[in-house]
C-alpha cells in the first residue's frame, strides 16, 4: 500500500512540475534539523539515506553539512566537495559553485575542514550565505540540516532556531542520558519546536518503542516537553558495510532492513500523523532566527 502512495506521490510532482506550479514552488521548503546527545549514533548516516529515501518519493531535497569543520556527508556519499561552508561564508565562491549534486539528485553544502564555530564570521558573512541559500526555499521540498552532537553552543543554536526537530539516539545507556541532556538543555531554552525521536540500531521493533518510550515519559514527567517517536531503525551490518564502501545504504543495499526502517520513517514524514502541523519559516526563517542567537 505504501508503494502505492508512493508512486502517486510521485505522479502528483510529476505533472505539477510539468504544469509549471509544483508546491514547492508555492511554499518554503520544509527544514528539519536533525541532531543527536551524543557522536557515534549514526545521525549523518540516517540524514543521507533519509533525504535519498525522500527523492524516492518524489521529493526535491538538499542536504546542508552543519557539524561545522567536519565532511561527513560527502564521505558517506562517496563524493568529493571541492568547496564547502567555509568558502561560502568567507565570499570566495557562491552557493552554486559549493553545491554537489549526489545520488538521486540529492544536493548537499558540505561542511568542510578548519571551522570551529560560525561564531568566527561576522553577521554579515552570515547574512551572506542566508541571501543565498534563500533562493532554495522556493527551488526544493526538503531541508536537511546535519548538525553536530552534543550540546555546544553551535548546536543548541540551531535546534532553538529549528521549525521541525529530530532527535537520533540509540538504546545505549551513555546515548540516552545525552540525548536527555540536550533535550533538558532545550526545554530550559523555552525550545518551541516539535521533537520527534528516531531509536537507531535496535534489536528489534519492541526495543525502538521502548527506548522512544521511555524518554518520552521522562522528558513529559520532568520537563513538562512533549515529543513523539517519528521511527525506528534496527541494527543491521549492512549499514557499516555501505559506509565502509562509501555508497549509502539505499543505494548499496536497497533491500537490507535498515533501509526499509528508513524508508518507513520518509513515508510517515510525508503520510504520517507527524505531517507539518504548522507552516514553515523555510531556510530563511531558520537562519534569521539562528542570526539572532550568534
Amino acid at each position: 500500500m505504501m508503494a502505492d502512495q508512493a508512486e502517486r506521490l510521485r505522479q502528483l510532482s510529476r505533472e505539477s512540475r510539468a504544469a509549471g506550479g509544483g508546491l514547492a514552488n508555492r511554499t518554503p521548503a520544509r527544514v528539519l534539523t536533525i541532531t543527536s546527545g551524543k557522536g557515534g549514533v549514526g545521525k549523518s548516516s540516517l540524514v543521507v539515506n533519509l533525504a535519498l529515501a525522500l527523492a524516492n518519493l518524489g521529493q526535491r531535497v538538499l542536504i546542508i553539512d552543519a557539524d561545522i569543520g567536519m565532511a561527513n556527508v560527502e564521505v558517506i556519499f562517496g563524493c568529493t566537495a571541492d568547496y564547502n561552508l567555509s568558502h561560502l561564508l568567507k565570499g570566495s565562491r557562491t552557493l552554486p559553485e559549493v553545491l554537489v549534486t549526489g545520488p538521486r539528485d540529492v544536493r548537499f553544502l558540505s561542511g568542510g575542514s578548519g571551522l570551529r564555530d560560525l561564531r568566527e564570521f561576522s553577521k554579515l558573512e552570515v547574512q551572506r550565505v542566508i541571501n543565498q541559500i534563500m533562493f532554495y526555499d522556493q527551488q526544493v521540498d526538503y531541508i536537511l540540516l546535519d548538525t553536530g552532537a552534543g550540546i555546544s553552543s553551535t548546536v543548541l543554536n540551531f535546534v532553538l532556531a529549528a521549525d521541525e526537530v529530530l532527535l537520533v539516539t540509540t538504546p545505549e545507556p551513555t546515548a540516552l542520558t545525552d540525548a536527555y541532556a540536550l533535550i533538558k538543555t532545550f526545554a530550559y531554552a523555552e525550545g518551541q519546536a516539535p521533537i520527534r525521536l528516531v531509536v537507531n540500531r535496535v534489536a528489534d521493533q519492541e526495543e525502538g518503542t521502548a527506548v522512544a518510550t521511555k524518554l518520552m515519559k521522562v522528558a513529559r514527567q520532568f520537563l513538562d516537553l512533549p515529543m513523539e517517536q517519528l521511527g525506528y531503525v534496527l541494527d543491521d551490518t549492512a549499514v557499516g558495510k555501505a559506509i565502509r564502501r562509501q555508497n549509502p545504504l539505499l543505494i548499496q543495499y536497497p533491500d537490507a532492513d535498515a533501509a526499509r526502517c528508513i524508508e518507513a520513517i520518509a513515508e510517515r514524514l510525508l503520510y504520517g500523523r507527524t505531517q507539518q502541523t504548522m507552516p514553515s519559516s523555510g531556510i530563511s526563517g531558520f537562519f534569521r532566527k539562528l542570526l539572532q542567537r550568534i
